[in-house]
């Protein structure tokens, strides 16, 4: 996972020259390498026209350079995906369909009384010291970021995105809310949970929930009655170094990627599969295939 495996990069590129591994695939041929394997140490050189498969292989060694052929990285998760962050962003793009008006109020933005944190199915303590992190937004100032985790069922959070940097490194696995107080059309219906990790001034955001069309309890002050568990889909790890020359092909299957270091002019191929290019990035080449392709600014 992302936050378990960050490395400290010097240099923006890397130049292969020592402790390099190359694998050369032949034409027609794949390689492939499980969640086993370990680069440690070394960097990666894919040569040859066929096919290094990673499914879930844990790229933690100085950087990956694609010469020739296609390097393939898929995610897998196995059992429960815990993760340790000291950024948090909630966002909830769609809230209870429903009536536009009173009651309901379907439509005017999405709020909670509570959000909370779990370990292995029991709660965990949001760390003391936690601020709202970020642009909070319109609304009464007693219904902010901050009233998402006061611990006081009787104040909600009217606010979208719930964004928090935590007082201290929140480790979990699991998240959920309360109902607030009214308005049912508020209520969340499908959002994505990010953690962030900081990289000198700049916050990057690694996708660790995604939940479309939830029905939530129509009882207020009631808990959504479900502990959410993480699916980690974002396997090169932050600013890892990726260069993708011109007859060199990255495929990205099921994964939710943010790329801080690559460069190239080769080729990116998603397989069902999303990527956001980080600010200075350097690759030139193309991207096709099914996903979502976000340039950040």
């Amino acid at each position: 996972m992302r936050n378990n495996y960050l490395m400290a990069l010097g240099v923006a590129m890397f130049s292969v020259t020592v402790l390099s591994e190359t694998v050369d695939v032949p034409a027609g041929q794949t390689v492939k390498y499980g969640p086993e394997k370990r680069f440690s140490g070394e960097a990666l050189v894919k040569s040859g026209p066929g096919t290094l498969d990673l499914c879930g292989a844990l790229l933690n060694n100085r950087g990956l350079e694609i010469r020739e052929g296609a390097v393939r990285i898929s995610a897998q998760n196995q059992g429960p995906v815990t993760v340790s962050a000291k950024y948090l962003r909630w966002n909830v793009t769609k809230t209870r369909p429903g009536n536009t008006g009173a009651p309901e109020w379907a439509g005017s933005g999405s709020q909670f009384s509570e959000f909370r944190l779990f370990l292995d199915g029991k709660p965990v303590a949001i760390p003391a010291g936690t601020k709202p992190f970020g642009p909070q937004g319109g609304g009464a100032v007693h219904e902010g970021v901050d009233k998402g985790y006061d611990g006081d069922l009787k104040t909600k959070c009217y606010r979208n995105p719930f964004t928090v940097e935590f007082g201290s490194e929140a480790v979990f696995n699991g998240y959920s809310f309360v109902t607030a107080n009214d308005a049912i059309g508020r209520d969340p219906d499908s959002w994505t949970l990010e953690i962030g990790h900081k990289i000198g001034d700049t916050v990057y955001w690694t996708a660790v929930g995604r939940v479309n069309g939830f029905v939530a309890p129509a009882e207020r002050f009631t808990p959504a009655g479900k502990v959410f568990p993480l699916e980690v889909k974002d396997v090169v790890p932050p600013g890892y170094p990726v260069k993708i020359c011109g007859k060199g092909v990255l495929a990205l299957k099921d994964a939710i990627e943010t790329l801080e270091n690559v460069s190239g002019d080769g080729l990116i191929n998603l397989e069902n599969a999303s990527v956001d290019f980080a600010p200075g990035c350097g690759f030139t080449g193309t991207v096709s295939g099914s996903g979502q392709v976000r340039h950040l600014k």
